[in-house]
């Protein structure tokens, strides 16, 4: 296979090949699922330095809230974390105002810096120092004073260990960057959208501009602001430079892929390429051109920058197109070393094709030197993505492991990558159209439940983490699209889904190991971590999870759980305030369907057994209605009535704990056989203010909703 690179030659780019080999054994295990209840567009996904995993994304403005979720134990499992109250059966994640984009970045310590949009008027920050079990806003009940106008919000942190800093900067560390593209710029400007701009902190929560040279008055955007509005940006660790590319419409109708480089002063404060510039046309003779000649815009829907250990700085981009030609719509990695400035970049390459045939959504991530994996959602036809009326159209996410020859200082030395492409989830994870044009979207009825982006992380051992949207499973509140015409409301629950990559070469150029996504008979969980409160509390012994197993046989599926001890729910429910009935749910996806059976309990102790499809409670925001809350309906509310028992010990315990088995009939669960096969299977206990086919859409916006308090996720059975 040849992949699709770019030469400049003369004012435009031609093709030349590169070769493109297979994905070199690269896997991924079974996909985790991040939270079976929120559902939401565009996550991102983030590492600690003591391995602990968190993701972020928005619920929608229409809700003030997003969520902020956190797992200690290797990503397999997920809790809230709230900047409010802990999360609770009755008041769930308090933690407004916000609702819109997220980011999550880390310093050496492990604490967390966090942002959080609120209907394009303000940002609001918090810290969290102790994994999400305590967290500290900047203002309490507001938002940060970043002004009206405030979009797409991303964080830098300047935190050099383990290297001979370079950088003029002589204030605390770390220093952390917070920018955003500035709407409320747009009068007067040239710029598109506004332009950035750039504030700094050194306590993660209160910041001032970060723009040399502007008046230093909180709440009020700079006049002047740098290009770059949009694009994911980098920071070095030796130099403390700070990187952010976008594309530039040329006026000869070409587009240009350009960089703007950021330097620190003593003070942290950044004097860019373009700096006290005002008018766009000077804009191409003062940045650095990644790319020229381009035939349509490259952000689809952003640019996205990372830098490797060796201080290569990487970019991955995606090209726009018009109806007529959806082909063009692909996405390329570029890279240059620090050696040449980072002003000096290889040829793009074409790192997208068949069977992807149209990507879009692209993200990058960098590892040792030369190395870095790309993702994007790859679809099965060559349509527009936007306005496509195929009935067979279908979505995946797809990496591609680029790796370009280094010298001995770890620099790249120009000459062209090799590229492993791989298709990485087991099944697609969309179908249909995705709308491409932000909030204008309820202007076309588009698709937008996938949001703007997903992304890619890698893990100490350096495998790749893709964090995204699963959708595939259809589900859509009824009565929210009559006549199933969908003009505001879309199909497609968003699970959050996590991809590990299981075998392979790593971003640091061994092979990486990890569980593989074939089909076992059923899963353990280790004991003690079915806490309250969910971030940090102590554990609470009739919601700890030990283990969970189904099988299909003679007509009958059969949903095994241990449970540490399920002798005395009263005292279990004694133990979480708020909480009237304890759910033990065991979910799967069959086919396109989110499948469960489940038992709940009351004080009264008097258990029910339950089983059928999944449903969703929908709500709306700027850019239509999309399902929000997964539940899990009982009997007389969607489920179907099944058989069931709990055995438990005279002396129940983690080592010799109760056994919860739920029978049911396979004719309500989607009529599987012994050979089909069930996939991401995974077990939950929640606690719940009412039965979870009860929740009203009134419910769901204030986030009554169950909240996990232990899991076991995920594997695949048959």
């Amino acid at each position: 296979m040849l992949a699709v690179g770019l030469v400049a030659v003369g004012a435009f780019w031609v093709a030349h090949a590169v070769p493109v080999r297979s994905a070199a054994g690269i896997t991924f295990s079974t996909p985790t699922i991040v939270d079976p209840i929120h559902t939401f567009g565009e996550p991102d996904i983030g590492i600690d330095a003591q391995g602990r995993f968190f993701v972020s994304g928005p619920t929608g403005t229409g809700t003030q809230r997003s969520m902020w979720e956190g797992s200690v134990d290797g990503g397999r499992t997920f809790r809230e974390v709230s900047a409010g109250p802990p999360p609770s059966p009755l008041l769930g994640t308090e933690q407004p105002p916000g609702g819109g984009d997220t980011e999550v970045k880390f310093d050496h310590t492990g604490k967390q810096y966090f942002a959080d949009l609120y209907a394009l008027a303000c940002l609001r920050t918090a810290t969290t120092s102790d994994g999400g079990a305590t967290v500290q806003n900047a203002i309490a009940g507001g938002c940060e004073t970043t002004g009206p106008g405030a979009d797409r919000q991303w964080l830098s942190v300047f935190d050099p260990v383990g290297v001979t800093t370079q950088s003029p900067y002589t204030g605390p560390l770390p220093l952390v960057y917070l920018d955003y593209n500035d709407l409320g710029l747009v009068a007067g400007s040239n710029y598109p959208n506004g332009g950035a701009q750039w504030n700094k902190s050194t306590d993660g929560l209160n910041y001032t501009q970060a723009i040399a040279g502007n008046p230093q008055v909180i709440g009020q955007a700079a006049p002047y602001a740098p290009f770059g509005a949009d694009g994911y940006p980098a920071i070095d660790q030796v130099t403390g430079k700070v990187f952010e590319a976008a594309g530039f419409h040329n006026q000869d109708g070409t587009w240009s892929e350009l960089l703007n480089i950021g330097t620190p002063d003593s003070t942290g404060s950044l004097t860019f390429l373009d700096q006290g510039n005002t008018d766009a046309a000077n804009l191409p003779r003062l940045l650095i051109h990644i790319a020229d000649g381009l035939p349509a815009s490259p952000e689809v829907l952003f640019t996205v920058l990372s830098m490797d250990t060796g201080r290569n700085l990487f970019i991955t981009y995606s090209l726009s197109a018009d109806a007529s030609h959806p082909a063009q719509r692909q996405t390329f990695v570029a890279a240059a070393s620090a050696a040449s400035g980072w002003r000096t970049w290889t040829p793009p390459v074409q790192v997208s094709h068949a069977p992807s045939m149209v990507s879009v959504m692209p993200w990058i991530k960098a590892g040792g030197p030369g190395r870095a994996d790309a993702v994007w959602y790859g679809s099965n036809e060559t349509v527009d993505p936007s306005t496509s009326t195929s009935s067979t159209l279908a979505w995946d996410v797809f990496m591609a492991q680029v790796v370009y020859p280094v010298n001995k200082a770890g620099g790249i030395t120009g000459a062209g990558p090799s590229i492993n492409l791989v298709k990485a989830t087991p099944h697609p994870m969309h179908y249909g159209t995705i709308c491409l044009i932000g909030t204008g979207c309820i202007t076309i009825q588009g698709n937008r439940n996938l949001a703007d982006f997903f992304e890619v992380d890698i893990d100490s051992t350096g495998a790749a983490e893709i964090v995204y949207d699963d959708t595939s499973n259809g589900l859509i509140q009824a009565g929210f699209a009559p006549d199933n015409q969908q003009l505001v409301d879309h199909s497609g629950a968003g699970v959050v889904s996590i991809l590990r990559q299981s075998a392979g070469m790593g971003l640091f150029g061994k092979q990486v190991n990890g569980t593989s996504n074939g089909v076992v008979s059923g899963l353990s969980d280790g004991s003690g971590d079915a806490r309250y409160p969910v971030m940090g509390g102590a554990n609470v012994s009739g919601m700890d999870l030990t283990s969970s197993s189904i099988r299909v046989s003679g007509g009958v599926l059969t949903v095994t759980v241990k449970i540490a001890n399920l002798s005395s729910p009263a005292l279990t429910l004694a133990a979480l305030p708020g909480a009237t009935n304890l759910q033990y749910v065991t979910r799967w996806q069959l086919g396109n369907t989110i499948y469960y059976a489940a038992m709940e309990n009351t004080a009264a102790n008097q258990p029910i057994f339950y089983a059928g499809a999944a449903k969703s409670v929908d709500l709306c925001s700027v850019s239509a209605c999309f399902p929000h809350v997964i539940t899990f309906p009982e009997p007389g509310f969607g489920g179907a009535a099944e058989s069931g028992s709990i055995n438990c010990p005279s002396v129940p315990s983690a080592s010799n704990p109760c056994t919860l088995t739920i029978r049911v009939s396979v004719a309500d669960v989607g009529g599987p056989t012994a050979n089909s096969l069930l996939e991401e299977v995974s077990a939950y206990s929640f606690a719940a203010s009412t039965p979870s086919g009860e929740i009203t859409n009134a419910q769901a916006q204030a986030d009554n909703v169950p909240i996990e308090i232990d899991g076991v996720c995920c594997y695949n059975a048959r």
